[in-house]
């Protein structure tokens, strides 16, 4: 699933649902502890407390709350995103800038209002980058299905559209194809809801594993998925999907624990060269999916404006 291509919060496409769920948890509490820890702060200035020992530390950013947890995701994905850099930046200024304060404040110097200000210029400024973070992650929690953790359909006009672009700039071709399960009905009503769920997630994930990073499949409806090739031709990529298809079919998914079934998929494509719109193609790509369905089913066709 590549992921890093339109949204604000650029996560590797390793980053899963269930990677993204407890960070929105993290730093939540981690906002709370910071303001928790400004409080404090502030009590310490005006009531002539006594400073903590880890706020006049060179590596205070390191020892409080929120600076053990953001250091420690030092191999998370998400380490590498621009947002996540910020805030780490904003972090350390936060602390040097009470550093600054409660070292005047021992000293007996007045502290003067630009210094003031400016710490707490600095903690409002790092406050919000830590919300931005919190509302990109939200929306792509919003953009992801959640059971087959793709995305969705919501996900789907920006990406393809931007993909659409590319090919009428450059003249590369991009595949599009509508992938469409079965006798789905079928699977449910015989195995039940929980069954088909099962199809579904392990059918996506096998082919979320053997397909390109940078190629892109969305939950189209249902059990229907829409899968973008960006920058390959339509022969290359029917030649996969053909492959895949195949092993998806010789490949038995344990719908129960003691229970295995084979499923088998049709699939249309189209090629979106940046002519016609990329709605056009999502139609010519279904019109070759209506004509795989009435050839048996469990095929691949090509649409051939020719």
């Amino acid at each position: 699933m590549n992921i890093d291509q339109h949204f604000t919060l650029k996560l590797e496409e390793e980053t899963s649902l269930e990677d993204i769920l407890p960070l929105l948890k993290e730093l939540s509490t981690g906002l709370i502890n910071h303001s928790q820890w400004i409080k404090v702060l502030h009590r310490t200035l005006i009531c002539n407390g006594e400073p903590q020992e880890n706020d006049l530390s060179e590596e205070a950013h390191h020892l409080c709350k929120f600076g053990k947890w953001y250091y420690s995701l030092s191999d998370s994905n998400f380490k590498d995103d621009s947002g996540f850099i910020e805030t780490g930046a904003l972090h350390i200024e936060v602390h040097n800038k009470a550093r600054e304060l409660l070292k005047d404040k021992l000293s007996g110097k007045a502290i003067s209002s630009k210094t003031y200000d400016d710490f707490n210029d600095t903690a409002n400024d790092f406050r919000v980058a830590v919300q931005n973070l919190q509302f990109s992650l939200i929306s792509k929690v919003c953009a992801v299905d959640h059971l087959t953790g793709v995305w969705n359909r919501h996900a789907m006009s920006s990406m393809i559209n931007k993909e659409h672009e590319r090919a009428r700039r450059t003249g590369n071709g991009c595949a599009l194809a509508i992938m469409d399960f079965d006798d789905f009905k079928q699977i449910n009503d015989k195995h039940g809801h929980v069954a088909g769920d099962r199809v579904l997630k392990t059918a996506v994930d096998f082919f979320v594993r053997r397909l390109r990073k940078y190629d892109v499949i969305f939950r189209y409806g249902g059990d229907e998925f829409l899968l973008l090739f960006p920058e390959t031709d339509i022969e290359h990529a029917s030649q996969l999907l053909e492959r895949l298809r195949t092993e998806l079919k010789n490949m038995p998914i344990m719908i129960s624990d003691s229970k295995k079934i084979n499923v088998s998929v049709s699939i249309g494509m189209s090629e979106m060269d940046g002519q016609s719109t990329y709605n056009e193609t999502i139609k010519l790509a279904d019109h070759a999916l209506i004509e795989a369905k009435s050839e048996g089913r469990g095929c691949v066709r090509v649409w051939n404006l020719d």
